[in-house]
């Protein structure tokens, strides 16, 4: 089944479904197996509710849905998450502020009035637009875009796979301690799979988080904390149905992780083992148990410290200043630049950025010969 023989007119049924404006008759949708594609083939009614979900990505918001409430980072889920494709990462200029006050540097570390987030813009129908000199912060944050694709096989994999690759008290003694991230979800406590400090279980989550904190929209409360359920504009709450919901979160469980080439030059290979021998497979496990196999995502979930000592940053329960999940490499060439804040513009530079557990690794990495160090570039580029 060629995916990408569904052109306009299913499309069309597909957004027309919940009202909203169907993609361009040149937006041809992806196949599987193509970056941006289901990660499988769908049903007649899978696909349908997928590029539903894919529509509602895809849309630019407006204030008669309920944009901005009043701060938001773009007017479209596709508005950050688009290289290579719709679901991916976002470049420098996407990238995105976190602010706190931690006494200059000396803590401890409290959340400013409002929360971390520190939204790039105020909808120009908004009083007050980019007045942010009233914050009480002293220590900023960028957050770079991850890529959204293959998610859905990380959603999947149990809380038991991955806190069973946790070493807190380094007993190994190889100077890494990896320790998942707990969240409190509902009353109970939940391993966290996505966002940058681990802080997000499910890619639900994810979707009503988002909505909120990114583009201003309200959806519905489910019991498990993530949900902004209501704002001071003029939209009826929720701005968004939960049928939307199910759909947006549908269409990104869906997206096809990135696919490895599998190139036949010899450097993939001696990079490849370059990888392991050097330390880097430590963290970027090669791949954990989802629910239907193997997911080669190179990561192993758990949160490390991989800033230098003076790093100042946010801190939550769980994750302190410095601390980030590892982020998985499946498809890295193409979601450049790397590391949280975007401050490695290439794969070399985001190595030497490793700092904290990662030292001794960086350091078996910049002792390779010249030649060495390439064959492990060109092996994360074959991921």
């Amino acid at each position: 089944m060629n995916l990408k023989k569904h052109s306009f007119g299913v499309t069309l049924a597909g957004a027309l479904l919940f009202g909203l404006p169907a993609l361009s008759m040149n937006d041809d949708i992806p196949g599987v197996g193509e970056p941006g594609g289901p990660g499988r083939v769908l049903s007649p009614a899978e696909m349908e509710q997928w590029l539903a979900g894919r529509a509602i990505f895809d849309m630019p918001m407006h204030k008669s849905r309920g944009l901005g409430f009043p701060e938001m980072n773009a007017d479209s889920c596709r508005g950050c998450h688009q290289d290579p494709a719709v679901g991916g990462a976002g470049g420098y200029e996407l990238n995105v502020s976190r602010a706190g006050f931690d006494n200059f540097g000396s803590g401890p570390f409290i959340n400013i009035p409002g929360g971390q987030g520190f939204s790039k813009l105020y909808p120009s129908w908004v009083p007050g637009r980019e007045e942010y000199d009233t914050l009480l912060a002293d220590v900023f944050e960028q957050r770079q875009t991850p890529s959204i694709l293959g998610d859905g096989l990380i959603d999947a994999i149990s809380d038991a796979e991955i806190l069973s690759n946790e070493d807190p008290m380094d007993a190994n003694m190889d100077g890494i301690f990896g320790v998942a991230r707990i969240v409190s979800v509902g009353g109970g406590t939940e391993v966290g799979r996505f966002g940058w400090k681990g802080q997000v279980p499910h890619l639900e989550d994810f979707t009503r988080d988002a909505m909120g904190g990114e583009l201003g929209l309200t959806t519905p409360a489910d019991g498990r904390g993530f949900a902004f359920t209501s704002d001071s504009d003029s939209v009826a709450d929720p701005e968004l149905s939960e049928g939307e919901v199910d759909d947006i979160t549908f269409f990104m469980v869906e997206l096809g992780a990135p696919l490895r080439t599998f190139s036949a030059d010899p450097d993939v290979a001696l990079g490849e083992s370059l990888f392991t021998s050097v330390g880097c497979a430590k963290c970027h496990t090669p791949s954990l148990m989802g629910a239907a196999g193997p997911v080669p995502l190179y990561s192993n979930l758990l949160i490390h410290n991989v800033m230098p000592s003076n790093f100042r940053g946010m801190e939550e329960p769980g994750a302190p200043a410095g601390f980030f999940q590892t982020p998985p490499l499946w498809g890295i060439k193409d979601t450049a630049p790397y590391m949280h804040d975007g401050r490695g513009e290439n794969l070399t530079e985001a190595i030497l950025a490793h700092d904290g557990e990662a030292v001794a690794v960086r350091t078996a990495f910049q002792v390779l010969s010249a030649g060495d160090q390439a064959a492990v570039i060109a092996f994360l580029n074959d991921l």
